[in-house]
């Protein structure tokens, strides 16, 4: 009788470390968020229209940018682009916003400068042909989320099918100029390859 309860104990015990190690264990693969490309358009956030032009251009490029300053969660990102666009104009002398789509935290997409004007850097690399995508935020301190990397490829997927932009031409700041832009945790998916996987599965066939 003895032997036949230490059986069982030892039976229970074996499930109960089989079950704990199943239910621990990581998923090997993430299956990607629900996303949908919705844009805040200039007249919603309220964009103050053009009062000077510059030359347009053609876009053969699509370049990713962050803002390269903390970005709280809190922070009213409707009046940090009012006062980007202020900014930019007074301050810089530009036509507007240097950027033509931002996108925020929470993976919300925003239009900027108007796309058939180039846009601006305080960097030497010529900007004509580039459309610009900025990430709000510094992603030298900052972790891009899920959201914010699959609304970025999203966006970036179909500007790059508006635009017949190859896949080889969507990079980032840093592959054009001596920069940390776009920070090293948005950085590492264009290295890895990860960023252009998901735009290439993402584009029309």
């Amino acid at each position: 009788m003895k032997l036949n309860l230490i059986f069982v104990g030892f039976v229970l015990l074996l499930m109960s470390s089989c079950i704990t190690s199943r239910s621990t264990s990581p998923q090997a693969v993430t299956p990607h968020v629900e996303t949908q490309l919705e844009m805040v358009t200039r007249a919603d956030w309220g964009w103050v229209p053009l009062t000077d032009t510059i030359p347009t251009h053609e876009i053969k490029y699509i370049t990713i940018h962050h803002g390269g300053e903390d970005f709280p969660e809190d922070k009213d990102v409707i009046k940090y682009l009012i006062g980007l666009q202020s900014w930019s104009r007074s301050d810089k002398n530009w036509i507007d916003n240097p950027y033509h789509y931002m996108i925020d935290l929470q993976g919300k997409i925003y239009e900027a400068r108007p796309i058939e004007y180039p846009g601006d850097t305080n960097t030497d690399y010529d900007v004509r042909g580039h459309a610009l995508i900025c990430v709000m935020g510094n992603y030298e301190n900052q972790i891009l989320s899920e959201t914010q990397f699959e609304q970025l490829a999203l966006l970036t997927a179909t500007l790059a099918d508006k635009y017949g932009v190859a896949n080889d031409l969507i990079k980032s700041h840093k592959d054009y100029t001596e920069t940390l832009c776009p920070g090293k945790d948005l950085y590492r998916y264009l290295e890895d390859g990860s960023l252009i996987k998901r735009v290439a599965e993402l584009r029309k066939p």
